[in-house]
């Protein structure tokens, strides 16, 4: 028969206060008690997200996409840097960070005197170039050192296992952590005093463009490639099952979302009870919002603080529907009862069997 919703919850959520004590702002557990959500024989449970809000606290650069690796003269000397945490309102602001951090990647991996300065020239793209404008979006620039840096050769590598720096730099990624040879941009010697450091791709000044909305240990029917599931790419299939409840946009202000249809994003729960749920807000990578694997256990997304989830502003709120939905009636079998042999008035007769058993203490007719 065709699916037809019986009864119908709202759950309204709001994670910035009255919390359990396991509970952060974007790692929610909510313990339904005597709401519990149950279905029937022939039923099942379908979670839809109707409603999603919350601030975007967190930085377009952060943990997850902003370290890289220098390495001078074949090696020699190393410098591990990162880009400024912050957002780019432009792709030449991005370029002129990454100018300023590689120099001086650059300078203290060669061994030179704070006293050196390094300046970046002919930045692309220029503070001219908008989005959609005329540019290949490929940031390139001329490093030019107050005195002989003595470099002889340089590279810069994007590890994965670091994040997604290779993307927003527009660069190749390295998959084995003891590659030191390898480079994910092209960079140039021309004098003993300049650097020219060319990128391979456009760069683009975030790599969060979805909030992941995750619902763990609910068994469901929803699939997902390894690639959300895993950050490392060390799997070599193709997908999993998936706790992805619904992945909401981000923009320059809010992370929003409005069901249209009611069926865009929703879970078919594969068991008859639901006593508790767990929320958890991820990046495309199945990582905290702005920490990466180095820190994936902070309570900060962005900021100085060590407490955003928890005593901040990274939290998030929400309306989920929960349908019954009867998807089959269930026929029992039913069988006629066994004639009865004994006549009711020796049915309490000790010595006198009921089908089988011991008729003291039934009383009459039972």
């Amino acid at each position: 028969m065709a699916e037809n919703v019986v009864n119908t919850y709202n759950l309204f959520i709001d994670t910035s206060r009255g919390r359990s004590a396991d509970s952060q702002g974007d790692n929610f557990h909510l313990h339904l008690g005597h709401a519990g959500i149950v279905c029937e024989a022939g039923q099942y449970i379908r979670m839809t997200l109707n409603n999603f809000n919350m601030h975007k606290t967190f930085t377009d650069i952060n943990d997850t996409n902003n370290r890289f690796i220098v390495r001078v003269n074949s090696n020699a000397g190393s410098n591990n840097a990162q880009l400024t945490k912050r957002n780019n309102t432009t792709l030449n602001a991005l370029a002129d960070d990454f100018a300023t951090q590689i120099g001086a990647a650059l300078k203290s991996a060669a061994g030179l005197g704070a006293g050196v300065t390094v300046t970046a020239s002919n930045v692309k793209p220029s503070s001219t170039t908008s989005l959609g404008g005329d540019s290949d979006y490929i940031i390139s620039f001329l490093l030019t050192f107050g005195s002989a840096h003595g470099i002889n050769d340089a590279i810069c590598q994007f590890f994965l296992d670091s994040g997604d720096s290779y993307e927003i730099l527009g660069g190749d990624r390295i998959e084995d952590l003891t590659d030191t040879t390898s480079s994910s941009i092209d960079i140039t010697v021309p004098t003993n005093t300049t650097i020219q450091v060319t990128c391979r791709y456009p760069a683009q000044r975030q790599t969060i463009e979805h909030v992941y909305m995750r619902c763990l240990g609910i068994p469901n029917t929803s699939i997902e490639t390894l690639g959300l599931a895993d950050p490392t790419e060390s799997h070599k299939s193709d997908t999993t099952d998936s706790d992805i409840l619904a992945r909401v946009p981000v923009a320059t202000e809010y992370c929003t979302y409005e069901a249209q249809s009611g069926r865009e994003f929703f879970m078919n729960i594969r068991q008859k009870v639901v006593p508790n749920l767990h929320f958890r807000l991820t990046d495309r990578h199945n990582r905290p919002l702005g920490r990466g694997s180095s820190n994936a256990s902070s309570k900060t997304a962005s900021g100085s603080g060590s407490n955003q989830s928890t005593l901040g502003n990274l939290s998030f709120s929400a309306v989920i529907r929960f349908d019954i939905i009867q998807q089959r009636h269930i026929k029992e079998l039913e069988t006629k009862p066994v004639a009865e042999t004994t006549a009711r008035r020796f049915e309490n007769v000790l010595a006198q069997p009921k089908f089988g058993r011991d008729a003291y203490g039934t009383g009459v007719g039972r």
